[in-house]
């Protein structure tokens, strides 16, 4: 490990980013938090942000020490000038209209506390995504033989949307795990011409990953969409999205998860071959055709 003390807020990160694996669990557990949550850092006493990472306050001072400070102060102060964002802070009409519902109490609180944080959580998505890479990953998915989507528990509905979706336009799109399955077995026979794009969020799913371990050793590319840089799925995969899952209630909010896959799934189409059009052009024919749907377009009506 290095002794020197990062000299930035995006220094700090970088080095519990790159440090993580040799730490113990609570100040894994920590270094998760901080590197989530940079812009609390600078603005919560230590107490505060210990009990919301939920470890002990004094496995902050230990982590700061992991990275050569010699206290907890000395690292909070690089994220003195990492506090205020256009993000959150420009919106006035936004954060008025956030306070007054919160002052409502009742549902209203609800409602506000919910609008920041899936708001806040599409705003930082999109921000910490690369452009280049969500190409080179939308490429990797076009020029695949079968592109297998994972998902368990509640990441099975974000795969499987993903797919219904997909599979329009994109005849290559396999969903795992099938029904009485497992992911172990839904991906034997994938090898390198294949790609497996594995979702898996707080607490992990041990199926997720030993699919992607399998996979990897198969020679496949492996893209591992996630809530952390520190996920054990995206320290491991070929390409790794992450999302913001953060929510007030106790439910992890998947709202920019799924922004992210819809967003992956536009870059596809837009770089895919002219007759990917024709052919969700077809889909959608043929269940009008079959009296499918009760409106024969969203516009009908309006020429």
């Amino acid at each position: 490990m290095q002794t020197n003390p990062p000299e930035s807020a995006e220094a700090v990160i970088a080095r519990l980013t790159a440090e993580f694996d040799a730490f113990s669990a609570q100040l894994q557990r920590a270094a998760r938090f901080l590197i989530d949550n940079p812009r609390e850092v600078g603005v919560q006493s230590m107490r505060a942000l210990a009990s919301k990472a939920e470890v002990h306050p004094n496995t902050l001072v230990r982590l700061a020490q992991a990275i050569g400070y010699d206290g907890y102060e000395p690292m909070r102060e690089r994220f003195r000038d990492f506090m205020v964002t256009e993000g959150l802070g420009g919106y006035r009409d936004r954060a008025d209209w956030l306070h007054e519902m919160a002052e409502r109490g009742g549902a209203a609180e609800v409602v506000a506390r919910m609008a920041e944080a899936t708001s806040t959580n599409i705003e930082a998505m999109w921000q910490g995504q690369d452009p280049a890479k969500l190409e080179a990953i939308a490429d990797a998915m076009l020029g695949a033989k079968r592109v297998y989507v994972l998902g368990m528990g509640a990441a099975y509905a974000l795969a499987h949307k993903f797919w219904y979706v997909a599979r329009m336009g994109f005849e290559n799109i396999v969903p795992i795990p099938r029904h009485g399955s497992q992911p172990i077995d839904d991906v034997a026979g994938i090898g390198p011409q294949d790609v497996l794009v594995a979702l898996t969020f707080q607490p992990y799913r041990s199926e997720t990953l030993i699919a992607v371990d399998f996979a990897r050793d198969a020679g496949a590319t492996v893209v591992g969409v996630s809530d952390s840089v520190t996920s054990p799925l995206t320290r491991v995969a070929d390409f790794a999205l992450v999302s913001p899952t953060h929510t007030p209630q106790i439910f992890e909010s998947h709202a920019a998860v799924t922004a992210l896959m819809e967003g992956l799934l536009a870059i596809m189409v837009a770089r895919a071959p002219g007759d990917v059009a024709e052919r969700i052009e077809a889909f959608h024919k043929r269940r009008l055709d079959a009296g499918l749907y009760v409106e024969a377009a969203p516009l009908a009506g309006l020429g």
